[in-house]
């Protein structure tokens, strides 16, 4: 918990300091849960993230409870971006533009996890979640397409206008393998016979590849409630604000850094 806070106060005047460019979506999720006993339980969901680069994706994850204190849990989820078109140039005013059409890839993410949580005053719980990362992206290709304005003559050589000539070219991302330590902070209501549960996080993602050095991605805030309809069905709202610092998934080009992403976020959850 020391080490949460400690990040997030020494964050603080680079979010003062930095540009920021907003970015609003809504994140949608699905998600159902089963317990096997008293110790273990599966879980499965489906999330949408409907924003400049959306987003699915298909989770499937397990957990174990040590303790009343301490559970684990590993998981696996198959990711699905859409990276929105882009165009650099304006056909308006300029001889020559570039293309990149909208294009989709996959991505492979698996974590494991452990959370320790303690109620307080009989309505207060507060857990510190640790969840290491490893998400794999397979080679994959997309098209950039060259638009050269060229004039046109007849056999005199009077101009008669000009007509747009294109190239396509293929490019290709190879394969990479990205591993993230994510240290989570929340505290929510949790009070008996109350259907509401409100509920505010924090989040640090810390890049720990080769090379990274444990350098600082995104920081993740979050505050909602959740709503207990009956001891089945469970609907959520929130609102999530992302600090994107470095993280080629999250942004809408490689040098676009100092990113924002205001996203309202809606789930149901049913339990077996």
């Amino acid at each position: 918990m020391k080490k949460i806070l400690m990040i997030l106060v020494l964050l603080v005047p680079t979010m003062l300091k930095a540009q920021w460019t907003d970015e609003y979506g809504t994140w949608m999720s699905v998600g159902a849960k089963k317990n096997l006993g008293t110790k273990w339980s599966l879980g499965l969901e489906v999330e949408y993230r409907a924003q400049e680069n959306s987003r699915w994706a298909f989770g499937l994850d397990a957990g174990y409870k040590l303790n009343k204190f301490l559970k684990f849990g590993a998981g696996y989820t198959l990711l699905y971006n859409r990276k929105k078109a882009k165009q650099s140039g304006d056909p308006a005013v300029d001889d020559e533009y570039k293309v990149t059409p909208a294009y989709t890839y996959p991505r492979h993410r698996f974590i494991v996890e452990a959370t320790a949580d303690k109620r307080f005053w009989k309505w207060l719980r507060i857990s510190l979640r640790e969840r290491y990362q490893l998400t794999y992206r397979p080679e994959n290709d997309h098209e950039k397409i060259t638009y050269v304005k060229q004039p046109v003559f007849d056999d005199d050589w009077n101009y008669l206008g000009d007509i747009w000539e294109s190239e396509t070219e293929v490019k290709t991302k190879l394969a990479s393998t990205t591993q993230v330590l994510r240290s989570r902070l929340k505290l929510e209501v949790d009070k008996k016979l109350w259907k509401f549960s409100p509920f505010i996080s924090a989040e640090a993602c810390n890049s720990v590849s080769v090379g990274d050095h444990m350098c600082i991605d995104k920081v993740r805030t979050a505050i909602g409630t959740s709503y207990k309809i009956n001891k089945k069905h469970e609907v959520s709202l929130g609102y999530i604000l992302t600090f994107v610092f470095n993280d080629d998934d999250e942004l809408n080009d490689k040098v676009e850094f100092d990113n924002r992403i205001h996203a309202v976020s809606v789930g149901y959850n049913y339990k077996f």
